[in-house]
């Protein structure tokens, strides 16, 4: 159904919003990271590009997120992707987003990626979603159907946040028994703050793991450092798993980008590998629901 692709970026993400102080805080950093740009329901796909063509101007790899339901037309995609290659954006990470009812041609994702797939001037990856708890909108039956036509025409997955590992590795098992082989980035947090974080996740949930976790150990101690700190721990030496074929995390930084960048080069030093755990990671967890 689809291949494993080798040929992907593989490096860690880190998605940011395109407002605020995102910009500013991509000229601090000391290095160039691949950064992914998401989709504004109030600015759009386009001010996404303008902001990634920025970035990039800084030399940073970009991800530009496009939401389907917010492309008007063709011509208006031909727009899009032609602003993505003239900047050197080489990633399109493809939603079906949350505007109703859609602002043109397209309602879903899977509309959208054979559109991209097929256009000349499509960047070198397409990435699509995963959801490894569901999608509260969407029906589970819909949604694996949906992954599995995305799929054939995708470079890589990278799915929801949700707070269990071993979820995230049986979702993962089970879309490789379906013969979906694409790399999948594990969506995980950020170092963001605890009250930006918890009112984000009452707006929107993440799923089971969410409830059970507020269930056992208490509300502050869901977003504090513990129940965090296991996930990462638990799932980093998956990182190591050919047969699972995940390609890295996937940072949700909120806009705090530098200091989701520190931890990352404090608590997981290249001499280390991949699926090392190096002392207490102190982030947060946060979650972006997205619709197929």
């Amino acid at each position: 159904m689809s291949n494993s692709r080798s040929d992907i970026d593989r490096r860690p993400r880190f998605e940011i919003l395109p407002l605020g102080k995102s910009e500013e805080e991509a000229t601090e950093l000391s290095e160039t990271l691949r950064l992914t740009v998401t989709c504004s329901p109030k600015h759009g796909p386009d001010t996404s590009v303008e902001v990634g063509a920025r970035l990039r101007a800084l030399g940073h790899a970009v991800t530009v997120h496009v939401a389907a339901r917010m492309v008007r037309d063709h011509a208006h995609l031909d727009a899009l992707l032609a602003g993505m290659a003239d900047a050197g954006v080489d990633d399109v990470f493809v939603i079906g987003g949350d505007v109703a009812p859609p602002r043109g041609e397209f309602s879903s994702a899977v509309e959208l990626v054979p559109a991209i797939a097929e256009h000349p001037r499509r960047p070198a990856m397409i990435g699509i979603a995963g959801y490894p708890e569901d999608h509260p909108l969407i029906d589970t039956d819909e949604l694996e159907e949906a992954l599995a036509q995305k799929s054939a025409l995708a470079s890589y997955i990278t799915t929801q946040m949700c707070f269990d590992a071993d979820v995230l590795r049986a979702w993962i098992v089970r879309q490789r028994q379906r013969g979906i082989t694409l790399p999948v980035f594990i969506g995980v947090p950020g170092k963001v703050a605890r009250g930006r974080l918890l009112e984000m996740s009452m707006r929107i949930g993440v799923g089971p793991s969410l409830k059970f976790l507020r269930k056992q150990r208490g509300i502050w101690n869901l977003f504090g450092r513990s129940a965090t700190n296991r996930l990462l721990k638990e799932l980093l030496p998956s990182l190591d798993d050919s047969e699972l074929n995940i390609a890295e995390f996937h940072f949700f930084t909120f806009n705090q980008l530098v200091d989701t960048w520190r931890w990352q080069q404090e608590k997981r030093p290249a001499e280390a590998g991949r699926g090392s755990y190096k002392g207490s990671v102190a982030v947060d967890a946060m979650s972006i629901v997205r619709r197929t």
